[in-house]
């Protein structure tokens, strides 16, 4: 139950990440042109 907890969390955080870093991406590309 605990590890199943703990992969959860850390599939959101990877996907937060990912998402976020995608947007701050996306900022730069728009920036650039």
């Amino acid at each position: 139950m605990l590890a199943l907890a703990v992969l959860a969390l850390l599939l959101v955080l990877a996907w937060w990440g990912w998402h976020r870093g995608g947007l701050a991406l996306m900022q730069l590309g728009m920036g650039v042109c």
